[in-house]
């Protein structure tokens, strides 16, 4: 039975699973690797139990290593949450935020957000990570993000429906971008004639009939890559055209197309259930929904009204 658990050697256990290397925690915590080696086994012998499988080759987490690991984030967690309310008390202004974003929302959304939120919380320290949606609600399970913003299909594929509250965000319409003398520009072409950029990864619904078949095959989209501003990019040389949110489109500067009212975006802010969020935490999600819902107020002359063909 565990007396009181030693939150330092938590931390270190917390370290060891996910970096799977002695040497490579040691570093990461400022340890020798036998310090780390005599607290992983200190905290082994309060609970009774191995944590890890080690060789000369590896070091593989047991099954009772798995059944712990969300618990003692989850502890560790509500420590630094206590520690920054704590610190709170007299500079309400520390403290950080973890986010986790699809490049849909990345920008303007998020980025606006953060604007804003900077000056409410000078002090606060933001941190976003990007990547593949379904990795980026593994990782907010697994309690190393404090929310992530996403299409919230990705969520009801995910697999953790009963750990994750999905809170939606006003829809924004998505507009076909391409530079000024793009073709399309002009009432020339279909859109399926021409190089596509979209982020990754890129989407295998809702595309044009002839960008169906291209698909199918791995042929499309011809550039797919990590955010909205490179696919912004090689719309902007004339290279590739791209679909981003209307914000984002209408700051680019580039002629934007309007698509089938059924494209919008379907992001929503995902959070764990049952983990104990700081005010921070609270108050960042409270700009990020004021921000969408303002950025979703119809605007005037905001897209030709010539559909993508």
């Amino acid at each position: 039975m565990v007396r009181a658990m030693n939150l330092r050697r938590l931390r270190h256990f917390d370290t060891l699973y996910r970096l799977a290397s002695y040497a490579r925690a040691a570093d990461e915590l400022g340890l020798t690797q036998s310090a780390l080696t005599r607290s992983i086994q200190k905290l082994e012998e309060e609970l009774g139990t191995a944590l890890f499988d080690r060789t000369t080759h590896y070091v593989r987490p047991t099954s009772d290593a798995d059944r712990l690991i969300r618990s003692a984030r989850d502890v560790i967690a509500a420590s630094a949450n206590l520690e920054q309310e704590a610190r709170g008390l007299g500079h309400p202004s520390g403290g950080t935020v973890a986010v986790g974003s699809g490049p849909y929302p990345l920008q303007p959304l998020l980025t606006d957000a953060i604007a804003r939120f900077a000056e409410m919380h000078p002090g606060v320290r933001v941190t976003v990570t990007g990547g593949p949606s379904e990795q980026l609600l593994e990782t907010l399970v697994d309690r190393r993000l404090d929310l992530v913003v996403c299409n919230r299909a990705k969520f009801a594929s995910s697999g953790h429906a009963d750990e994750v509250l999905c809170i939606p965000l006003p829809p924004e319409p998505l507009m076909l971008v391409c530079a000024p003398g793009h073709p399309l520009a002009k009432g020339q072409g279909d859109s399926a004639d021409f190089p596509w950029a979209l982020p990754r990864p890129a989407p295998g619904s809702n595309l044009p009939r002839g960008l169906r078949a291209r698909f199918a095959a791995g042929q499309f989209p011809d550039y797919e890559l990590d955010s909205t501003a490179a696919c912004l990019d090689m719309a902007r040389s004339g290279r590739a055209v791209t679909v981003v949110p209307r914000a984002l489109a209408i700051r680019s500067g580039l002629h934007m197309i309007a698509l089938p009212p059924s494209e919008v975006t379907r992001d929503a802010i995902h959070l764990l259930r049952n983990r104990s969020r700081s005010a921070l935490v609270a108050a960042f999600v409270a700009v990020l929904k004021d921000v969408a819902q303002a950025e979703t107020i119809p605007l005037n002359n905001a897209a030709s009204a010539d559909p993508a063909r």
